[in-house]
């Protein structure tokens, strides 16, 4: 006999860390973009705010990134936020360590 197949239609909710995660790594994402696009625009001459927005988005990025493992550890919830957060938590840290990188050798 052949097992039958059991499908459960549970609707399951997303944890508050997974949501924030998802959040702080889109806008890490987004600060990261809007603040490439004004130092192009600029052409490299933007004053020290940008470089205070620039931590600012670093720290939502590693914050993304720690929400993200924390919504992993609820039981019974959705983890597609976690997975999205930490995801684009890892490219948004990834993104900062490159131009950090780049600031520091045409120093």
């Amino acid at each position: 006999m052949a097992k039958r197949q059991v499908y459960s239609f549970v609707e399951k909710k997303y944890s508050a860390n997974s949501i924030a995660s998802a959040v702080l790594s889109v806008l890490s994402i987004l600060v990261l973009l809007i603040l490439l696009f004004i130092s192009f625009v600029l052409k490299g001459q933007a004053n020290t705010w940008i470089g205070a927005v620039g931590i600012a988005g670093i720290l939502m990025a590693f914050g993304g990134l720690w929400y993200g493992f924390a919504g992993f550890k609820d039981d019974c919830k959705s983890y597609f936020c976690s997975k999205l957060g930490t995801i684009l938590g890892t490219m948004a840290v990834a993104g900062w360590f490159f131009i950090v990188c780049i600031g520091l050798v045409n120093m």
